[in-house]
């Protein structure tokens, strides 16, 4: 497959490296360097998964809102936000540590990317898929603070508190490429069964039990 090289602009060529000099690089403490990618909607408990994962692996996370956030400060398209997560986490890579990606990997374009430089650096890639109960996930976007990325987006809602109807619009428009729905009873949305390994599935729903379930998770790719 013929790629077409993503040439990033003196800003954000600026805007890399401030963000990977920002960041903390422990040593691995894996066999293998690990490269986590997250797949998951907005809600699912992402960001949660990839903090506590990051506590048992040693891990530096990279956040692609965090970048989407400095891209904007400084006037420049998302378009390249991609190729900055993934060079980043070459880079920490390279620098003896592990590397949790905080975005969503369900496209399979940038699954294929990320494969292609995790191999070239001799790391070791898997995707551990956050998922969580449809009504659970709404009241997480009603009652917690969107985050600084949601809350200066643009948005026509005049609500104070936007940002969660900025969250509520990326949450469904990202949920056929996640969910099916059951028409059965009252209905449900069901998981999609994806056509690549996944290594963990977490479901956050229950919040004394999703924890453990990132230990176990941590244990194997130590363990392996």
């Amino acid at each position: 497959m013929v790629r077409t090289k993503r040439i990033l602009t003196p800003k954000e060529r600026s805007i890399q490296g401030a963000f990977l000099s920002s960041l903390d690089v422990r040593e691995c403490c894996t066999k293998k360097p690990v490269v986590v990618a997250i797949i998951g909607v907005v809600g699912s408990g992402k960001s949660s998964v990839a903090h506590e994962l990051a506590k048992h692996l040693k891990a530096t996370i990279v956040e692609n809102d965090a970048i989407r956030i400095e891209l904007r400060k400084q006037g420049e398209s998302y378009d390249r936000v991609w190729a900055i997560a993934e060079n980043v986490a070459v880079e920490v890579i390279k620098l003896g540590g592990n590397v949790i990606l905080d975005s969503d990997f369900v496209d399979e374009k940038k699954r294929a990317s990320l494969r292609e430089k995790v191999r070239k650096v001799g790391a070791r890639l898997v995707f551990v898929r956050t998922h969580c109960d449809f009504d659970v996930m709404s009241e997480r976007i009603r009652t917690n603070d969107p985050g600084e990325f949601f809350n200066d987006a643009g948005s026509l809602s005049k609500a104070s508190d936007n940002g969660k109807d900025v969250k509520m619009r990326e949450l469904l428009r990202r949920i056929p490429f996640h969910y099916r729905w059951l028409n059965q009873g009252v209905g449900k949305w069901v998981l999609k069964k994806f056509p690549f390994a996944i290594f963990a599935e977490i479901d956050t729903t229950n919040s004394e039990k999703w924890k453990d379930e990132v230990a176990e998770c941590s244990e194997k790719l130590i363990g392996e």
